[in-house]
């Protein structure tokens, strides 16, 4: 006979399941500042909310490999392949302290962070360094063809990553 829901077999099997509302600790966003990223920060906040967790928001500033030819016209020049990174850094991290305190303003406690190097290399590192219970990360919906030249940060994340990863769907209609 079939154990009835309110028999005593459901009462067991309900005590192995994790709580409702487990607290999730740490969760790192990587933020690329593309005009998606609103949507990201709604669904982070939303989940530290629930979930009783804070987050820390990350930009990656990536390195700039030189192409022949792009020299030769200055402006180009000067926007990709400025030496001064530091200069770069400072305006990005201001960008993202903001975006920081505009959620903590709302009561979710966020900190954030710029690094240098390659997007899924720098967001596992700091995902184990700020101790992450949950990375979450938006994904465009580029194509294959797209991702097998430039590759995704997304991809090289949960090939490697140690923690859960949610990846919100950032495709604009």
């Amino acid at each position: 006979m079939p154990p009835s829901v309110h028999g005593g077999d459901f009462r067991l099997a309900k005590g192995r399941f994790p709580p409702e509302n487990p607290r999730m600790g740490n969760i790192l966003v990587p933020v690329d500042f593309s005009d998606t990223s609103g949507k990201l920060l709604s669904v982070a906040e939303e989940t530290a909310r629930v979930r009783g967790g804070s987050l820390m928001l990350l930009h990656v500033l990536e390195p700039v490999a030189a192409a022949p030819g792009l020299e030769t016209d200055p402006a180009i020049a000067q926007l990709q392949f400025s030496p001064d990174f530091d200069a770069e850094k400072r305006i990005e991290s201001e960008r993202l302290a903001k975006m920081a305190g505009d959620i903590a303003a709302r009561g979710i406690a966020c900190a954030s962070a710029v690094r240098f190097g390659l997007p899924a290399d720098e967001i596992l590192a700091a995902a184990k360094e700020a101790g992450a219970s949950l990375v979450i990360m938006g994904s465009h919906g580029h194509g294959a063809l797209y991702h097998l030249f430039t590759g995704s940060a997304v991809t090289g994340v949960l090939h490697r990553v140690e923690c859960p990863v949610l990846v919100v769907p950032l495709r604009q209609k």
